[in-house]
């Protein structure tokens, strides 16, 4: 990606994180009473949402949507890089993608590096967590929920979990991939050709669904092409799909 293009997505990135407050309070999926809806269905102590995957931009779980638990634990965790050897987020794999405290073996939770971490969250009264993550296409991890009880989920309460997770997140994460999209710039006549192109048609095909010439066609296609720092027409759609900017 050329370093100009990375740049500008960066930028977009940070005011897309600078946004999160102001977009939380008007966006619906932050609404408190679909978290509280779902716990009266699968009763659980706290929770924790984050990570978006603004591709390219090495987003990871950096992003923190929507948590009840302590901020100053956050801090704490993130400061002392327990990440690093948190042993849930190392089970995690594109092909196990939930894993619970309860999953693990004794003798990793008994591990003496893991001891501070272990000690923060009990500072903090924080139950035995369960974890449900979400991998981009190229098998990268951009994101999480996490669940906390005193005992373990039963197969069905964490498959709802599951399900409803995946469908939290997404909505969260929305408005700051909207955020995103809106700092990278397509017009809407670019983000129209790409979006005809993903549904196979031709530059002509799509010249005469918009009522634009063919020539004008490919040359919005050349600029959201270049927009986003894509290699070529179909690497742009691919983008684009991933950011959200055309569905």
């Amino acid at each position: 990606m050329p370093s100009y293009v990375r740049s500008r997505l960066l930028s977009a990135r940070e005011f897309a994180i600078s946004e999160l407050a102001s977009l939380k309070e008007s966006d619906p999926a932050f609404h408190p009473a679909i978290i509280e809806s779902l716990r009266a269905v699968v009763p659980f102590e706290h929770y924790g949402f984050s990570g978006v995957d603004l591709d390219g931009c090495k987003t990871g779980s950096g992003i923190l949507l929507s948590t009840d638990m302590p901020m100053d634990m956050f801090t704490t965790y993130l400061s002392e890089r327990y990440a690093k050897i948190d042993p849930i987020l190392h089970a995690l794999t594109p092909d196990q993608t939930d894993v619970s405290w309860f999953d693990l073996p004794d003798a990793v939770k008994q591990a003496q590096q893991i001891k501070p971490m272990q000690r923060l969250f009990d500072r903090y009264h924080i139950a035995p967590r369960t974890v449900f993550s979400f991998w981009n296409d190229q098998g990268g991890l951009y994101g999480s929920a996490g669940f906390t009880r005193q005992t373990p989920f039963t197969p069905d309460e964490r498959a709802v979990l599951k399900w409803a997770s995946r469908k939290l997140h997404d909505d969260m994460a929305l408005p700051i991939l909207r955020a995103f999209n809106a700092q990278v710039g397509l017009t809407d006549n670019e983000q129209k050709c790409l979006e005809l192109a993903s549904r196979g048609l031709t530059s002509e095909e799509a010249g005469l669904k918009t009522g634009l010439s063919t020539e004008t066609v490919n040359t919005y296609f050349k600029s959201a092409t270049r927009k986003l720092g894509a290699r070529n027409r179909s690497q742009a759609i691919a983008d684009a799909i991933r950011l959200r900017i055309i569905d």
